[in-house]
């Protein structure tokens, strides 16, 4: 008779572990789920913020915020009529009027300080290669980003206006 009381306590125990195994289960896949799809979300790299935050500061950074020796002399000599053009806009016409040699300059020393000496980066207008800082070869870097900036402005406060014109910023480490 006693064997007889503990089969169904046995078949009882046998599901109640059963379900236990199959709760636990379903808990542990939840779980990869979960931290799997976490992981999926992609990872924002360093050079990806530099960059965009480069082109950034320099399409939005005015002439006369800066205190910078070359753009006050260029403004004095009437080189920069516009003190309100941002940086970007001024290498963009120094490059429309012929003065790439100037739009170099004035990028060459507003940069220097601007971005961490370990970034490698070069500028470009229209596809053309106005800029470049290069520690390490691009070809060989392990990441390599680009933001681009569309410029529009006036050219010397006259009614000849340019843009849109691609400005292209490059960054790689």
């Amino acid at each position: 008779m006693q064997i007889q009381n503990l089969l169904p306590a046995t078949k009882k125990a046998q599901y109640l572990t059963i379900d236990a195994f199959i709760a636990s289960m379903i808990v542990a896949v939840t779980l990869v789920i979960v931290l799997a799809a976490r992981t999926s979300q992609p990872y924002v790299a360093q050079s990806e913020l530099t960059s965009k935050g480069f082109a950034d500061s320099l399409s939005q950074v005015k002439l006369k915020e800066l205190n910078n020796p070359l753009v006050i002399n260029l403004s004095r000599d009437g080189t920069i009529t516009n003190p309100d053009n941002s940086v970007l806009q001024q290498a963009t016409e120094f490059y429309i009027i012929g003065h790439k040699d100037l739009a170099f300059a004035l990028l060459n020393n507003v940069t220097q300080r601007l971005i961490a000496p370990q970034y490698s980066f070069k500028i470009l207008i229209n596809n053309t290669l106005i800029y470049n800082r290069t520690l390490v070869n691009e070809n060989t870097s392990g990441t390599l980003i680009s933001s681009k900036k569309l410029v529009f402005g006036v050219i010397n406060r006259t009614m000849l206006v340019y843009g849109p014109t691609t400005a292209e910023v490059i960054v790689w480490q």
